[in-house]
């Protein structure tokens, strides 16, 4: 009997081993996801602004709590969070959003009379802005067969920090195909909705300023 209890404990972690390692085998890889730009546009790769180029910053950018995870969230009907367990962001989805909002509305002001970064306390000490989009994201999520909700507040600021407009966003975009591929893409397409709504309000400002030179 004192012999048969090792080879039984033995057997027990084996075993327990075995199952472990099986369960670990069987999970599926898991995916990352990048938003990306989708403007058909063309955007002029620059380092530093023309010479008499107005300066557009965007940022800082705030997003709410359950967004600020490396799972991508999504919303079914009865208005349950779902976290994706194997489909995750690649990296920071506020750093995501920040850096495709400045590559689309790049896209959709001229090259030659607009230069747009992103803001940090640094670089506007350096490069001071002559307009600063603000912008708070509320909801950006949906179902996974779509649509998808991007509700934003933003407001465009001039360089001595005066608010001259506010807007609260509501953009809603249809996932076109089946998985998380695709909800991104719609995702995506969603902020450059957004940043058409945002540019064209910047050229009004930027025309305005132009105007009385």
């Amino acid at each position: 009997m004192r012999n048969t209890f090792p080879h039984l404990l033995a057997a027990c972690t084996l075993g327990l081993l075995v199952a472990i390692l099986s369960g670990c085998a069987s999970s599926p890889p898991a995916k990352f996801y990048l938003l990306s730009a989708v403007t058909g546009q063309t955007v002029e790769s620059r380092d530093v602004p023309h010479q008499g180029s107005m300066v557009v910053s965007i940022g800082p950018l705030r997003i709410p709590d359950y967004l600020d995870r490396s799972q991508i969230v999504t919303r079914s009907e009865n208005n349950e969070l779902k976290l994706a367990e194997f489909d995750r962001w690649a990296g920071s989805i506020e750093n995501d959003i920040i850096r495709v909002l400045v590559e689309d509305i790049s896209a959709q002001l001229p090259p030659d009379h607009f230069f747009v970064i992103r803001w940090t306390p640094f670089l506007d000490s350096q490069l001071p802005s002559s307009y600063r989009v603000e912008m708070s994201v509320n909801r950006f999520e949906g179902a996974l067969d779509g649509p998808v909700t991007l509700k934003a507040q933003w407001g465009i600021f001039d360089k001595d920090k005066k608010l001259l407009f506010h807007q609260e966003s509501v953009v809603v975009e249809q996932v076109n195909g089946n998985g998380y591929g695709a909800f991104v893409s719609a995702m995506s397409r969603a902020i450059e909705k957004l940043s058409m709504d945002v540019a064209n309000e910047i050229k009004t400002y930027g025309g305005q300023k132009a105007s009385l030179k």
